[in-house]
């Protein structure tokens, strides 16, 4: 099976063969990469049989990586160990791993120092510890967009026989689906001109988030709408949080997802964009 996990340019694996510097990298040991694990946490129940236990949640994910590095002399091998000590960075990196030709993305942070043990003076073993905040798994992000909704054309009558029928028709709703089984990101922006946006996520509950139609965008300037961190900013740097009437926010649930646009006021030019990603526990 092929199996290859990149970390900050470097494929930790080596699928491919050695690198540009001859650098044959492997893999011995992974884990971490399954199952998230839950925070449930129960309580006996006082003189009866089973327990209590309040909801339960994904937790941070904890990973341990380690294999070889087989370098062609002592300092490519000095350099690749440089290299992964820069690639194991303490801020967030993506760890990316494909098995056959499934890939999946983690953002991950080092969480403890990486060992390195020089077996020769051109072998090296390494092990790295990481952990996940945010647990899930991610695939390439999907998108689309729609303009506001509307129907336009047609024929009226009366009319004679044979009469062509010419209409336009604009849904207002971006359909896509999420084949993971997590609920994934989901960013969407508002190009304007457009006053008082309303997104909401077709479903269920049919949760709407609603700006005030008092925030009107201008040609040019548009809104940035972070589901996953509840963040709403004009032209990514001004918060708008405070036109917000309903607090409708939403997520990419597994399986279809709609989001329908629409606004206190019609322009033609009014534009909705939503990019969401696949996610798995």
């Amino acid at each position: 099976m092929t199996f290859s996990a990149v970390l900050g340019g470097i494929d930790l694996a080596g699928a491919s063969g050695p690198d540009a510097n001859g650098v044959q990298w492997t893999v011995d040991t992974f884990t971490g990469w399954g199952g998230v694990a839950p925070t449930i946490q129960v309580v006996q129940k006082p003189r009866s049989n089973g327990g209590w236990a309040g909801t339960s949640f994904g937790g941070s994910r904890h990973i341990s990586i380690g294999g070889l590095i087989i370098a062609p002399s002592q300092d490519i091998l000095t350099a690749a160990v440089d290299s992964l000590i820069s690639a194991a960075s303490l801020s967030t990196t993506p760890l990316t791993v494909t098995e056959q030709s499934r890939t999946r993305i983690m953002n991950v942070r080092l969480s403890d120092e990486v060992i390195v043990t020089y077996v020769t003076n051109v072998i090296a073993t390494w092990s790295i510890q990481f952990v996940a905040v945010d647990p899930r798994k991610f695939a390439t992000a999907l998108s689309g967009f729609t303009m506001l909704p509307v129907s336009s054309g047609g024929i009226t009558v009366p009319f004679t026989l044979p009469t062509p029928i010419t209409s336009t028709v604009i849904s207002g709703s971006v359909a896509l689906s999420n084949p993971g089984n997590a609920t994934g990101p989901v960013v969407i922006r508002i190009d304007g001109p457009c006053t008082g946006p309303q997104i909401t996520h077709v479903g269920v509950t049919g949760s709407s988030l609603t700006f005030s139609s008092s925030l009107a965008l201008g040609t040019g300037e548009w809104l940035t709408i972070n589901m996953d961190t509840r963040q709403a900013l004009g032209n990514d740097q001004a918060n708008r949080a405070s036109y917000i009437t309903s607090r409708g926010w939403s997520g990419f649930d597994p399986g279809a997802n709609t989001w329908a646009f629409t606004a206190a006021v019609f322009n033609a030019a009014s534009k909705m964009t939503v990019t969401a990603t696949p996610a798995w526990n």
